[in-house]
């Protein structure tokens, strides 16, 4: 089996400066409610797939558990302030969603350009 750290947070979730989303989460870059509700609703659903996906639930286990840690990490931050709800706003609004959303889809469109082509950094 996997190291636990290689299973629950792969190198390839991490961007081009080596952070995966929880760095990003615990120095504030995304507001506090939407990283604690993403630790939050990510170990429900390894505790439910858990012995279903497959036999042994040992890592879909492991990640709840590092899910369960990480959220545990946020509520701690939000509740002492290091990491607030800056920018729910935004992510919760309808009204411009049109452009964000035309926005988003070119953003995935060159992503995928770039993988396809070899430009994507690796």
């Amino acid at each position: 089996m996997r190291k636990a750290t290689e299973m629950i947070r792969p190198k390839h979730y991490v961007d081009r400066h080596g952070h995966d989303l929880f760095f990003e989460f615990e120095r504030g870059h995304y507001p506090a409610v939407l990283a604690i509700g993403f630790c939050y609703l990510n170990m429900v659903k390894y505790e439910r797939r858990a012995g279903k996906k497959t036999a042994d639930p040992t890592e879909d286990l492991a990640k709840a558990r590092t899910y369960f840690q990480e959220y545990e990490k946020l509520l701690f931050l939000k509740s002492i302030g290091e990491i607030h709800d800056q920018g729910i706003d935004l992510a919760l609004n309808y009204e411009d969603f049109k452009k964000r959303k035309e926005i988003y889809l070119k953003r995935l469109d060159r992503i995928e350009e770039d993988i396809k082509s070899g430009r994507a950094k690796r």
